[in-house]
């Protein structure tokens, strides 16, 4: 479709040059459809080679969420053409602009349908159609069954260990040796020792790295208000409000640890771990310490056989206490788009080794294997559960020629020695991984959120609503989950620290707070990269939309101030002046009054 649209543009350019245009009007309109057409597509293409999937949510939440700790080396040639693309389009436009004829004396119909045709073009242009899948929400009866579950998780018997590995971008498909032969010989064999569930999906928001985190731990999918350019890198807490695995086994006076070799802050991985009841979160920054050679890393941080030592070293320690411990880690060599090759690994190659991601398949093959094999042969495996699983399907890589037609699946397999060994051919999804994780663990799950326990439920993708249906139908509840701090919890501006403290909780400066009619905090929106400046969405504001603004005062006012931060409190409209306060003398108690006292106060334009 992309690239069918690609085309027809330039068949219309190209015969724009063949036709008389009435006026000015019409051929700057044809030209300006065109360019815009032109630079939608480029987008598209830039944002398909990232995910695979042209604009999704995987896209979308990375640009809401910040890019920090991206692996930005292996696209600085696609960054590259696409700032190439735009100057072609441009410049291709001025040519044309020169050669397309104007005469009024002569009427030419062709004129009119080829502004038609580029108009229709650009309407079908792929960029606004996935655009437009995240702004028109389907609406269920309140009153139906939304789906979700929540009951008090209790354990019935002695907790055992948990040990999660996420193999990045390692779907069940690799393993299948009609389309990839041998190219999975180690993970096929221990197979044969685990619960292998076969038919496991990603839903609807859960196809990206931390997506895939929160669906299969806390059985939801990741889904935040894009209406607003948001970004929760600048709040303290992750789904502070969502009860994922993590927070039943802190309850359950669990020994927490993810060990993940690329930047906490990529994507908020961080932030999900410490918000859900993990004692140590550690990534590329908080390990990299512990390599002997400081430059070996990859553009995404850790390699895995560094990653691998260090659980391995971990593990020794976690397996002299007395208390269940939790080991949750993931790999980084699978990453799209080529893959990373270990040093363990500089001899390894899959078939003619032409395909870079297919060889660090079968590398990563063989170190998973051995991280596997090390745990189910140690005498503390009697009381140890080991999940293997996909953290997603792969993205846009150098196999997905062979990946496309395939029917795909994530890879999920349970090794518990209490369990015999087996097949599970029934039909789930990455919501169900922690429910049916948790039964293994001593827990009486039946459901966790729209996960259901696979061992003893249908999964709802086997219900007669379709499971994006059912997302939908909890979109509100589940964006609900991001829970902001309010004022009744405290409120105190630390300047030194660049944040405002909510009791225990806080955000990070500058920040653009706006609140409910009832002072409740609605929406906070942070100042990141790629996203509009806080004084431009204050100027934005609806009508009456009460706001604090806190930031620089350099950008706030024309005025000098010798302090660094100034604040506006208001209730917005462009007609008169606000007032700008002074931060320190902001509390929960001026701040109700003055939004109590106030009719309007207005934002100076």
């Amino acid at each position: 479709m992309s690239f069918f649209n690609f085309a027809l543009v330039l068949l219309l350019l190209y015969l724009s040059l063949k036709v008389n245009f009435k006026n000015n009007f019409f051929k700057a309109s044809f030209l300006i459809i065109i360019f815009l057409n032109l630079i939608f597509l480029g987008a598209y293409f830039f944002f398909d080679f990232l995910s695979g999937n042209g604009l999704n949510e995987a896209v979308i939440f990375h640009l809401m969420h910040g890019i920090t700790g991206f692996g930005v080396d292996e696209y600085i040639i696609p960054g590259t053409i696409l700032f190439l693309f735009f100057l072609s389009s441009l410049s291709i436009l001025l040519i044309c602009k020169n050669k397309i004829i104007i005469n009024e004396y002569r009427e030419n119909y062709r004129s009119h349908l080829l502004l038609f045709s580029s108009l229709t073009l650009f309407f079908l242009n792929p960029l606004l159609i996935d655009a437009n899948k995240f702004f028109s929400e389907e609406f269920f009866d309140p009153n139906d069954n939304d789906y979700f579950y929540e009951t008090n998780i209790q354990f019935k018997k002695n907790p055992k260990n948990i040990i999660f590995l996420y193999l990045e971008q390692f779907e069940r498909t690799y393993t299948n040796n009609d389309i990839f032969p041998n190219l999975t010989p180690n993970l096929n064999r221990l197979e044969e020792k685990a619960i292998s569930f076969t038919n496991i999906i990603s839903p609807y928001a859960t196809n990206w790295t931390i997506a895939g985190m929160v669906a299969s731990q806390c059985g939801i999918p990741l889904l935040t208000n894009i209406e607003v350019a948001n970004n929760m890198g600048g709040m303290d807490k992750f789904l502070t409000s969502a009860t994922c695995i993590g927070d039943v086994l802190k309850n359950n006076s669990y020994d927490l640890h993810y060990i993940g070799g690329s930047e906490l802050e990529f994507a908020g991985k961080g932030k999900f771990y410490d918000s859900h009841g993990f004692t140590s979160v550690e990534g590329w920054e908080e390990l990299k310490s512990r390599l002997i050679d400081g430059s070996y890393r990859s553009p995404w941080g850790l390699f895995d056989d560094s990653l691998y030592e260090i659980n391995m070293d971990r593990l020794k320690h976690f397996r002299s206490s007395d208390s269940p411990y939790g080991l949750f880690t993931l790999t980084l060599d699978t990453h799209h788009p080529n893959g990373y090759l270990s040093r363990s690994c500089k001899d390894i190659k899959y078939q003619d080794g032409t395909n870079p991601i297919l060889n660090s398949i079968h590398c990563a093959d063989k170190m998973a294997a051995k991280f596997i094999e090390n745990i189910i042969t140690d005498k503390s495996y009697k009381d140890t559960v080991l999940v293997v699983l996909s953290d997603h399907l792969a993205l846009k890589n150098t196999a997905s020629s062979q990946l496309e037609d395939q029917d795909r699946k994530n890879l999920f397999y349970i090794f518990s020695q209490e369990q015999l060994p087996r097949k599970i051919l029934k039909p789930g999804s990455m919501f169900d991984v922690a429910p049916t994780v948790m039964n293994l663990l001593g827990a009486n799950t039946i459901g966790f959120g729209l996960g259901r326990n696979l061992f003893y439920e249908k999964s709802l993708i086997e219900n007669e609503i379709d499971l994006t249906s059912i997302i939908e139908k909890n979109r509100t509840r589940i964006a609900s989950m991001w829970s902001f701090p309010q004022l009744n919890d405290g409120f105190k501006v630390i300047q030194e620290e660049k944040k405002i403290y909510f009791g225990k909780r806080y955000i990070n400066l500058p920040a653009l707070i706006l609140f409910n009619k009832e002072n409740l905090i609605d929406e906070i929106i942070f100042d990141f990269h790629y996203a509009k400046p806080l004084k431009t969405r204050v100027k934005e504001l609806q009508d009456n939309q009460k706001y604090l603004w806190i930031d620089e005062c350099i950008k706030m006012s024309d005025k000098k101030n010798n302090s660094s931060l100034c604040s506006i409190l208001g209730i917005a409209n462009k007609t008169e002046s606000s007032i700008i306060y002074d931060y320190q003398l902001l509390d929960k108690e001026f701040i109700n009054n003055f939004f109590d006292s106030s009719k309007k106060s207005f934002f100076d334009k």
